[in-house]
């Protein structure tokens, strides 16, 4: 008895020996992106999924939810809030309703205006002001810098858009943001709000004339054989995504893994901005060969006459959103550059 008693207690300061220490948690965490799997912002994303489990040892396992699997992007950032997900990255016209300042660089004065410029607001001071705002308010850590989706253009289905009274009466599907509405408005056309993944149908039934998107998207989505056939190539805006990090996830972190999220983050959202630059281009050429899609960019003295003719719907506007004159101030100074 005492024998086997002996052997018993040999067998099990050997197999503790031998198992090592334990096995660490595996955290698993959802992304969700309302685009689809092509898209620059899901494909920058995949990027910083694999930067992430590659520093985590495999710690930390993101999974993507596409296409609104979970969400549209019109929903969620009270998800967010909610902690019914761990990871979204919204774009800057979802976010007006948080903060209003968020839609600054969706202001006539972008009309038509160097992406850089843009870039190197939302990468400076005012960026990083903004993205503390919203933090706080929607209840999210921000990791880093924000991913480019584009340049947006016009897009139409029947009517080749040249002249700025080519816009009166077409109803034009935006993307969020009362800004966004205005412009169109301003220009002489009828905005209306339709999610992303609702386009395609709305386009095929006729319910809008045209929309406001980038080239990348128009092909991803292949809206071109939904009937776009025009693209006036204007560059009214340069869209951005923030990205977002539920605080209810963020604070169950520990410190490594939080520096590990951060880490991943800065280390590839530059890349995902040259991507999604490469892409806009690819996608211009793959939509003509495709579909033959009929392109017109308007000369500068043309867009330059177009932002002064909607500039002043600006001003009241800014009143109106409450954005911060401060904030304001600080991109028409960009722009003066």
């Amino acid at each position: 008895m005492k024998k086997t008693l002996k052997l018993f207690l040999v067998m099990l300061v050997f197999a503790g020996l031998t198992a090592g220490p334990a096995m660490a948690e595996v955290i698993k965490f959802k992304i969700s992106l309302d685009t689809t799997m092509n898209h620059p912002r899901n494909e920058g994303m995949l990027k910083f999924m694999e930067l992430v489990k590659k520093m985590s040892n495999g710690q930390l396992e993101p999974e993507m939810f596409h296409s609104a699997q979970l969400y549209k992007d019109t929903h969620v950032c009270k998800a967010l809030s909610l902690g019914t997900v761990e990871m979204a990255a919204p774009g800057i016209w979802q976010l007006e309703s948080y903060d209003p300042n968020a839609s600054i660089t969706s202001l006539p004065m972008f009309y038509g205006q160097p992406s850089e410029k843009a870039e190197k607001l939302v990468d400076g001071d005012w960026g990083a002001r903004v993205g503390e705002s919203l933090g706080k308010k929607i209840g999210v850590k921000i990791p880093g810098g924000w991913y480019e989706l584009g340049y947006n253009h016009h897009f139409f289905l029947k009517k080749d858009v040249r002249k700025l009274e080519d816009f009166k009466g077409q109803k034009i599907r935006y993307f969020g943001s009362a800004v966004n509405a205005e412009r169109i408005k301003a220009l002489g056309g009828s905005p209306m709000m339709i999610s992303w993944a609702d386009v395609p149908m709305a386009l095929v039934q006729g319910t809008v004339d045209g929309l406001e998107t980038t080239m990348k998207s128009c092909d991803s989505s292949k809206l071109d054989e939904a009937g776009v056939k025009y693209v006036l190539k204007d560059h009214f805006m340069t869209s951005y995504y923030v990205p977002m990090i539920s605080l209810k996830f963020w604070e169950k972190l520990s410190k490594d893994h939080q520096k590990i999220m951060i880490d991943a983050w800065q280390a590839q959202f530059m890349d995902q901005r040259k991507m999604a630059r490469a892409m806009q281009n690819e996608a211009e050429d793959i939509m003509k060969k495709r579909s033959g899609i009929n392109i017109h960019q308007p000369d500068p003295a043309t867009i330059a006459a177009w932002r002064k003719h909607i500039m002043p719907s600006q001003e009241p506007f800014v009143k109106k959103l409450g954005m911060d004159p401060e904030l304001v101030a600080m991109a028409q100074e960009a722009l003066a550059d």
